[in-house]
């Protein structure tokens, strides 16, 4: 058992130069994520967003990871081989994870191991697939009060912050970003469109419900 652990260890750290290395040859490292905070007044509407973000970084990763690397960790080369069957699982225990700033004691099963996988290795995913969403923008949680966010607001330690409203689906108000520093950046236009995705669903299924 001591053997396997070890050899796990190795083969990991294998892939996570190979991928830090692609990364490091990328021109000059440019400027850090933009830091931002959600208030969802909505009570569903912000966490359902940070769901899919994650799971488009997670398909992304997975769609983008070089040829080869894969088969240097084990638990990328299990987890690709049963994507279909295992990768909502795994976007559902990294969402749990990244939330509640957890960790795994002791992963076991397959989405567990690879959860933990992606928590410890940003630099190793950014370095795979540099579009995903935390190359850009991270989000900072739990929120604080308002008068709070706009003191870490002007003195940098965050871009911005978004205010969801009450009730997207029935009035069409969209987030509201506060913290101009950080508009130029693109995260009004990337947020915009999570949440504009999320609540055309949404009123779908609500449509479909009441007919």
């Amino acid at each position: 058992m001591q053997r396997r652990i070890r050899r796990g260890a190795i083969t990991a750290a294998i892939v996570v130069a190979v991928l830090a290395a692609a990364l490091l040859q990328r021109d000059g490292a440019g400027p850090g994520p933009v830091r931002y905070a959600v208030v969802d007044r909505s009570g569903w509407l912000g966490d359902a967003a940070r769901r899919d973000i994650i799971a488009t970084d997670v398909r992304a990763f997975l769609d983008e990871l070089p040829a080869g690397t894969a088969s240097a960790d084990p638990v990328l080369a299990e987890f690709l081989a049963a994507r279909g069957t295992v990768e909502a699982r795994g976007v559902d225990l990294i969402h749990t994870l990244a939330v509640e700033s957890g960790r795994l004691r002791a992963p076991e099963a397959l989405h567990e191991r690879f959860a933990q996988w992606w928590m410890d290795h940003p630099d190793a995913v950014r370095a795979a697939a540099p579009d995903v969403s935390f190359a850009r923008f991270v989000e900072v949680y739990p929120a604080r009060p308002l008068g709070r966010l706009g003191e870490l607001v002007a003195d940098g330690s965050l871009g911005g912050y978004f205010v969801i409203p009450d009730d997207s689906v029935a009035t069409g108000e969209t987030p509201r970003f506060v913290g101009a520093g950080a508009a130029a950046s693109g995260i009004e236009e990337w947020y915009g469109a999570v949440t504009e995705a999320l609540v055309a669903r949404q009123r779908v299924l609500e449509a479909n419900e009441g007919a």
